[in-house]
């Protein structure tokens, strides 16, 4: 997979307050205006600069809706930032599983979640699987994947080429002292012991963008293993979720693994440098990741769209790393024809006002954790497809006070 070159949605229009039934295109020049100058103040989005809520007299005046409870799963990847926004965002209760991108989208798939979150888009399949009235594909964040050790005796950080890790991965590179490893690790002493591979158990956004860059490197990968959440492993043992694979490599001399950056900063685990294909080698952080993801300058189709070719891997930039993702939330396109009358209006506002709130306030999170806040192209998409989301074939109200 690689990215593809596009240009953004066009401009947006200019009401600003939405009530029931009107349109909420109003939000997106308001948004524009917001994140230019966050931009041009340093980055972030300022905490109350937003709120979402409910307006049914048309005068301007939001309140926000009822509280309830709002349900997710999927992606560990993401499971931090989702933790911290739902200890931040205080008008409802907001419960997440950390089950895993395939989990996540099973259950979105059988309607026991108001979303599902993934690092991979859905495929196909997946898309196929999709009961009426089908899903909307939403943007809520973005990271990368990185290949963490455990060599005490290396105090070095690692050179790794996608060949390498492929060549690992397939089991044709067995031991830490290969040759090829130790020629683009110049004067890195590598012990002489077998490579102990881990890799996910269970279905995983993270193998999907960790499998997808070894597709783009590695023909034989390509073409025997290829890319997806789960695949069929040539060798290594499974561990469940980022942090079971953190954990596993933390505590097993000689593993080799792969996690979302997060995982390895707070866990003290030692992460790789990954040769991009400007020929660089290049250590995640925030800053790289985000300039990766503008320079794939990937085309976002609708949300109702199909994600599956939208990539932000191997961008071009001199400086970029190579193996950085945006993550996806999937909710139903109309809440209520999904779930039925039981569900109620009050909990469908209460899902697009969350929404609403982790693409623009909620970005304040991000870079504390190590994700990367959305651009504002991506906000403005996000914004749009938010839009769309019904109750019952009725809109759904949010407004900006």
């Amino acid at each position: 997979m690689s990215g593809t070159s596009g240009t953004s949605a066009s401009p947006p229009g200019d009401t600003i307050v939405r009530s029931k039934g009107t349109s909420r295109t109003a939000l997106y020049t308001v948004i524009a205006v917001v994140v230019v100058i966050v931009i041009i103040l340093g980055g972030g989005y300022a905490a109350g600069w937003f709120k979402t809520g409910s307006s049914s007299t048309g005068t301007g005046v939001c309140t926000s809706p009822a509280s309830a409870t709002i349900n997710g799963a999927g992606s560990t990847l993401v499971a931090p930032l989702m933790d911290a926004w739902a200890a931040t965002y205080t008008a409802s209760t907001v419960n997440y599983g950390s089950v895993g991108s395939g989990a996540g989208i099973q259950d979105i798939t059988q309607k026991t979640v108001d979303f599902g979150a993934s690092d991979a888009p859905l495929n196909p399949t997946q898309r196929a699987a999709i009961p009426s009235p089908g899903v909307v594909t939403i943007p809520e964040s973005a990271g990368a994947a990185v290949p963490v050790y455990n060599l005490p005796s290396v105090s070095a950080t690692l050179k790794f080429t996608g060949q390498i890790l492929a060549s690992i991965y397939l089991g044709t590179m067995t031991n830490w002292n290969n040759s090829i490893l130790q020629a683009v690790n110049p004067g890195v002493t590598l012990p002489n012991a077998a490579i102990l591979v881990v890799h996910r158990s269970d279905g995983s956004g993270t193998t999907f963008v960790w499998t997808s860059f070894l597709s783009a490197e590695n023909t034989t990968w390509k073409n025997t293993v290829g890319f997806a959440t789960s695949v069929s492993w040539p060798v290594g043992s499974g561990s469940k979720g980022n942090s079971g694979v953190t954990q596993t490599v933390k505590s097993t001399v000689d593993a080799i693994g792969y996690v979302d950056i997060n995982y390895a900063l707070t866990n003290g685990v030692a992460f790789g440098a990954v040769q991009n294909p400007a020929g660089n080698y290049v250590v995640a952080n925030i800053t790289n990741i985000a300039s990766a993801i503008k320079d794939a300058n990937p085309t976002l189709p609708a949300g109702t769209g199909d994600w599956y070719n939208v990539s932000v891997l191997n961008a071009p930039g001199a400086h970029d790393y190579p193996l950085a993702t945006l993550t996806y939330l999937f909710v139903y396109k109309d809440l209520g024809t999904a779930y039925g009358a039981s569900y109620g209006l009050t909990k469908a506002e209460n899902v697009v006002d969350f929404l609403s709130w982790i693409v623009t306030v909620g970005q304040n999170d991000s870079a504390g954790l190590y994700y990367i806040p959305l651009s504002q192209t991506v906000v403005h998409a996000d914004i749009v497809t938010i839009d769309s989301i019904t109750y019952n074939g009725a809109a759904i109200s949010v407004c900006i006070p």
